[in-house]
C-alpha cells in the first residue's frame, strides 16, 4: 500500500506499550479505544495495528487487495472516486485508490485492515511515538510515497459490508475528574473554578497533551513545582501560570508540576474527539464512580464487538461489483 498523500497527522498505532513507563517508554498507542476496536472488530482483526488519522487524512493506492474499515463520528471518504461508508467493511482491489477526506464529526478516525500491516515491534508494541522516534514508520508521521507491506492471510469475504453505527458520548464536552495527587496544594476556590469556569483546548495541543486556556487561573497554595514524579494518563498538571494541561498518551513518563486532577478513562476517550478551539468543562466525580464509568463503557464496548462478531449488520451496497448479483439476490430472499 502506497501513500499518495499522508494526511495532517497520520500514524500507525496499537494499544500502545504500557508495561515500560518505569523504563522511560511513553504508552503511546491510540487515542480512543473504542474507535479502535470497533474498526478492528469490522474488518476481524483484533488488536492489530490500525492508521491513526486525525482531522483529514492519507490518500492510499492498494498494492494487494484487502478489506478495509474507516472508523469515525463521521468522516468524507471515497474508494476510487466514489464516496463509501464510514465503520463499514470494504473489500479493496489491486490497484484501489483510498481518500480518507475529512473527519467531519470529531477530530480523530481509524483506519483497520483485515491483512495486518506488517511492521516490527518494539517494545511489544508498533504504536507510533513521534518525538523519541520510535514504531510504526520509523517513529514518525505517515509521508508521501511511503509503502506498507501487509501480512499474508486469506480473505474472508463473508466479512465485506460488516457495518456498525457509532454513537457519540454523551455530554461529550463534560470531562469527569478524580482529584490529582497534590489536590490539596491548591486552594478551594481553585478546586471549585476548576468546574465552575469553561475551557478552551489550545492551539498548541497534541497527542502529548491538551493545554488548556481558562479566563480565571487556578491558584497555588505554594507553588507549582514538585519533585518529578510518575505521571498517570490524563494528569492534569497546572504550571505557574495557572492554566491546565491534560497530559495524554504521548505524555513524558515523570513531571515536576503540580496535579490537580486526574481525567478518568470515559473523560480521556471524549478529549481524543475534541480539537483546538472546542471548549470543554470539568466535573468532579469520585474513583468509585469512575470505576464504574469505566466498567459501564467496557461492558458496552464488549457488547457492541460481539454484535458484530455475529454479523447482525450488514450494508450490501458497498461490497465489491462482482458480488453484486450475489447482493440483489440475498435482499430478494429478505424481501
Amino acid at each position: 500500500m502506497k501513500c499518495i498523500k499522508p494526511g495532517l497527522f497520520t500514524t500507525v498505532q496499537d494499544i500502545g506499550r504500557s508495561k515500560f513507563e518505569k523504563d522511560g517508554f511513553s504508552e503511546a498507542g491510540v487515542m480512543n479505544q473504542y474507535l479502535y476496536n470497533i474498526a478492528n472488530a469490522l474488518v476481524d482483526n483484533d488488536n492489530a495495528p490500525v492508521l491513526e488519522v486525525t482531522l483529514n487524512g492519507p490518500t492510499l493506492k492498494f498494492e494487494e487487495s484487502n478489506i478495509v474499515a474507516f472508523v469515525a463520528y463521521d468522516a468524507d471518504i471515497q474508494l476510487d472516486d466514489q464516496t463509501i461508508p464510514v465503520n463499514t467493511a470494504i473489500y479493496v482491489e489491486k490497484g484501489q485508490v483510498l481518500n480518507i477526506k475529512t473527519i467531519l464529526s470529531g477530530a480523530r478516525g481509524y483506519l483497520a485492515f483485515h491483512k495486518s500491516l506488517n511492521i516490527e515491534p518494539i517494545l511489544d508494541s508498533v504504536s507510533t511515538h513521534t518525538r523519541s522516534g520510535i514504531g510504526g514508520m520509523n517513529g514518525r508521521t505517515l509521508n508521501r510515497n511511503d509503502v506498507l507491506k501487509f501480512k499474508d492471510k486469506t480473505i474472508n469475504h463473508d466479512i465485506i459490508g460488516n457495518t456498525f453505527n457509532i454513537n457519540q458520548l454523551e455530554d461529550a464536552n463534560i470531562i469527569p475528574i478524580m482529584e490529582g495527587l497534590q489536590f490539596d496544594e491548591f486552594t478551594s476556590e481553585a478546586h471549585d473554578q476548576l468546574v465552575n469556569q469553561s475551557y478552551t483546548i489550545s492551539e498548541m495541543s497534541d497527542r502529548m497533551g491538551y493545554r488548556l486556556n481558562g479566563e480565571e487561573p487556578l491558584v497555588h497554595k505554594h507553588n507549582a513545582d514538585i519533585i518529578s514524579e510518575p505521571i498517570a494518563p490524563g494528569s492534569v498538571q497546572v504550571p505557574i501560570n495557572g492554566q491546565p494541561i491534560i497530559l495524554l498518551n504521548d505524555r513524558q513518563t515523570i513531571g515536576g508540576y503540580t496535579k490537580i486532577a486526574t481525567v478518568s478513562f470515559v473523560g480521556r476517550e471524549k478529549l481524543s474527539q475534541l480539537k483546538a478551539n472546542d471548549s470543554i468543562t470539568f466535573k468532579w466525580i469520585s474513583f468509585e464512580e469512575a470505576t464504574v464509568e469505566y466498567q459501564t463503557y467496557i461492558k458496552q464496548l464488549e457488547a457492541d464487538i460481539d454484535d458484530i462478531k455475529l454479523k447482525k449488520y450488514k450494508d450490501l451496497s458497498n461490497i465489491r461489483p462482482k458480488s453484486k448479483k450475489i447482493a440483489k439476490l440475498i435482499k430478494g430472499n429478505q424481501s
